[in-house]
């Protein structure tokens, strides 16, 4: 779009008409900051369910002194109070209305009475729920006693109101905003003082008010805070730069312009508060995965990223590497401002080919890290579209937003890994790591080998590595080979591994489900009342299944594996299991221990994915003729529950829309590819063997069994009884989710799944639980130290 305007100045004087190119401005904008604001709240109220849970007498404590100041303070002032606000509470509504229909805002009066109704219904769903079906806890700590009947956990005309204040907090209404908060904070002082709220259920209507509010806010947008650029091109001139045009330059995420002077070129950075708290999430989730040393500095707000922004471009330039010079910073209304800098033309090292870019320009890079070096500044944004190569073939820095002056080592090693890498991609290995030698020095440059990871890499170096991945290990090895050095091990980056999270969450979990459940309980009741003897039949049975899954894994393997050297393998996955999902542990596993004894590769993965096939073949028509057997059985005259045929249909459902999404068929086509390739003869063969189809078969029911059976025994030994073939049902269920579960050992899950069953079969739930940890601890901590032994054992034997 182009456009022309003319701006006037203080003074009476003809000014040149500015030429300004940009595409048109969104209208309205949904702003970072608000869903993260959002999650706050919700985590905050989370942590005040929690607290209600493991310290209710706190908050009912804390109510009930509250209470207690009705009885000295004067009941004039305290009724006064009630009056004013319930007075305030009533008029405000309407008045709010009133006064955007005044203004015209028709679309922000509609959010108004939308985030109202939501914060009403939400306040009263949720009051009802508490007086009702809500854990016991949970009530007494929310539901407030008003004349020996329960009252209304989260009142709804505060939370109406907070969530209307919420819709309009934008809006020039401080009067408004004063009256709001009186008659918020009156309210809940005066149910307070009589005792017909809850700290908690004032906390709540607070949280819910609010959430409901940024949720309107999310879903419709607010109007945009971003000038257009006939107010940026109007402030530039009234702050001495003779603009004649001002044209849009989208390289990257941030609104940048190419400003055409008396003054030469220029380049205007223009940041406003629509961008606030955007990558606030991701970041998070960096800082908990990665060391701080190699992330960028993150820009929450726009003053901060203005702070950020400008002082990092005067330590990069202070430093002696070339960078735009920053010329001014200028502030355009309450939210925006606008960096200026000179304008450098040139092209980024990333759009150009291996010709276009000399080895003089590759040396000029290097001379430029080096001077950052010396005066320890971090770049950490260095990419192949952060490097610019000026019209007079100098390079450029651009965007040091995210670096730090007095950097530690890793962050400038970081830095130069993140060039290498870049310089790589365009000009190839060889140009790359002999011009960095040439003016670095080979223990420099070697200093980068262990940080060429993606993890230390800039996430537009890590898309354009997509599909090339094959450059970091080229590179690494080069490197290697031209500096003379030894190939240290990567330097670990990462504070928390995903998997790790997912073990620790687990853990969490099911430590919450047993503790919660067993609270009531009486260990040293529990130690006297367990009948050992049953016990040490489930450990022994425990052990059993070891023995049907090493008959199991060999029915599928044609060549002659000692059977012992597969038996250990099976008991060092009980140590294995704590660092790595199930599924996954066991296929590296079996598959490693079959190569060791000297089956080929790709027989060994063959003959692993035929077993788990097997397995797969024959646990789910188990599943499905227990369940019938144990349900005839329990009740032979109750026709199948319609909750699970809802559930059988939503499970089938599910799979079919997973089905219609590309990505999924093509995993899935590759996977049958490769199972049809390697497994399916393997299987073919297995079942064209009778002798060796009887081996595997035999293996997986006496794995099935000892399970099932252990876990029945758990039960009888803390004093249970059920019927056997539907607990066959419930074990094979939950074993079958601890496989999918991508928890070591299906954490967290295999707890809740096997207590919820067991508690179905009319097992009381103290019962159930312990049975459910008794079995855990025979099935999955007990067997971690004889396999930490023989995984131990096999490693320094090679046989694993």
């Amino acid at each position: 779009m182009t456009e022309t305007t003319e701006t006037t100045r203080a003074r009476p004087v003809s000014t040149p008409k500015i030429v300004v190119e940009e595409p048109p401005l969104p209208r309205r904008t949904r702003r970072p900051i608000d869903g993260l604001r959002l999650v706050f709240v919700l985590v905050l109220m989370t942590a005040l369910a929690a607290l209600a849970v493991v310290a209710e007498r706190t908050l009912t404590g804390l109510t009930a002194d509250l209470a207690d100041f009705n009885r000295v303070v004067p009941s004039g002032p305290v009724d006064f109070i009630a009056l004013a606000s319930e007075l305030a509470s009533l008029v405000l509504p309407p008045a709010l209305v009133f006064i955007l229909m005044i203004r015209g805002r028709m679309r922000t009066t509609v959010e108004l009475l939308a985030a109202g109704a939501l914060a009403s219904i939400a306040a009263a769903l949720l009051s009802n729920w508490l007086a009702g079906p809500a854990p016991e806890r949970l009530h007494d700590t929310f539901v407030p006693v008003v004349d020996g009947f329960d009252g209304t956990a989260v009142p709804a005309m505060p939370t109406l109101l907070v969530a209307m204040m919420t819709v309009v907090s934008r809006l020039q209404l401080p009067r408004i905003r004063q009256v709001a908060a009186f008659a918020i904070a009156g309210s809940f002082a005066v149910w307070l003082f009589q005792g017909e709220v809850t700290v908690g259920g004032l906390l709540v209507s607070l949280g819910v008010g609010r959430a409901v509010g940024l949720l309107v806010r999310l879903v419709s947008g607010q109007p945009s805070l971003a000038p257009n650029g006939h107010k940026v091109a109007a402030v530039l001139r009234d702050n001495g730069y003779d603009i004649t045009a001002l044209r849009a330059d989208p390289v990257d995420k941030y609104r940048r312009y190419i400003a055409e002077s008396t003054q030469g070129s220029l380049g205007v950075l223009v940041l406003d508060r629509d961008n606030d708290g955007a990558g606030v999430v991701v970041r998070a989730a960096d800082q908990i995965r990665t060391r701080e040393e190699v992330l960028p500095r993150q820009m929450v707000t726009m003053r901060n990223a203005v702070n950020q922004i400008t002082l990092q471009a005067l330590a990069v330039s202070r430093a002696g590497a070339r960078t735009p010079k920053l010329r001014n910073v200028l502030r355009i209304g309450s939210d925006a401002a606008a960096i200026v800098y000179d304008h450098v033309p040139g092209t980024i090292l990333g759009k150009m080919t291996a010709d276009e870019v000399s080895d003089d320009m590759l040396e000029d890079l290097w001379r430029q890290l080096a001077r950052l070096r010396r005066n320890e500044v971090a770049h950490r944004r260095l990419s192949g579209r952060t490097i610019l190569i000026s019209e007079a073939g100098k390079v450029w820095l651009l965007d040091p937003s995210g670096g730090e002056v007095a950097a530690p080592d890793l962050a400038i090693r970081a830095d130069l890994a993140q060039a290498l890498v870049g310089c790589a991609l365009v000009v190839g290995v060889d140009r790359t790591i002999e011009t960095a030698i040439r003016v670095l020095g080979r223990d420099v440059v070697s200093a980068a080998i262990p940080l060429l990871q993606p993890v230390a890499l800039a996430r537009s170096t890590r898309l354009d590595l997509k599909g090339r991945r094959d450059v970091l290990s080229k590179l690494r090895d080069a490197l290697v080979s031209s500096t003379g050095q030894e190939p240290d091990q990567p330097v670990r980056l990462q504070r928390l591994r995903p998997l790790s999270l997912l073990t620790g969450v687990g853990v969490v979990f099911a430590v919450y489900l047993v503790g919660t459940q067993l609270s009531d309980v009486s260990l040293t009741q529990l130690w006297s009342q367990t009948d050992w003897r049953w016990l040490f039949i489930a450990i022994v049975l425990m052990f059993t299944s070891y023995i049907g899954a090493t008959f199991a894994l060999l029915g599928f393997v044609p060549e002659k594996v000692p059977f012992w050297r597969v038996l250990g393998a099976q008991v060092s996955l009980g140590f294995l299991r704590l660092f790595a999902p199930a599924t996954v542990g066991v296929v590296a596993i079996n598959i490693r221990v079959l190569t060791k004894a000297g089956v080929a590769a790709p027989l060994a993965a063959a003959s692993v994915a035929a077993n788990q096939v097997g397995n797969v073949a024959i646990t789910f028509p188990v599943i499905g003729i227990l369940g019938v057997v144990s349900g005839s059985e329990a009740a032979p005259d109750i026709d199948p529950s319609l909750n699970t045929l809802i559930i059988v249909l939503i499970v089938l459902a599910a799979a079919t829309v997973l089905a219609l999404i590309p990505p999924v068929r093509v995993r899935m086509r590759a996977l049958w590819s490769e199972f049809a390739e390697r497994g399916l003869p393997r299987l073919l063969d297995v079942l064209s063997n009778p002798r060796k189809l009887l081996v595997a078969l035999a293996g997986i029911v006496l794995q099935s069994a000892s399970l099932i059976f252990c876990f029945y025994t758990c039960l009888l030994a803390v004093g249970g009884a059920a019927n056997i073939a539907a607990m066959a049902v419930v074990q094979l269920v939950g074993n079958t989710l601890g496989m999918a579960v991508p928890t070591p050992g299906g954490l967290g899950a295999v707890e809740a799944a096997l207590t919820a069953g067991v508690t179905t079969l009319g097992v009381s739930a103290t019962t159930a639980v312990t049975a459910v940890l008794v079995f855990r601890i025979v099935s999955f901590w007990l067997p971690i130290a004889p396999g930490w032994v023989l995984w131990t054992w096999m490693q320094r034997r090679d046989l694993l």
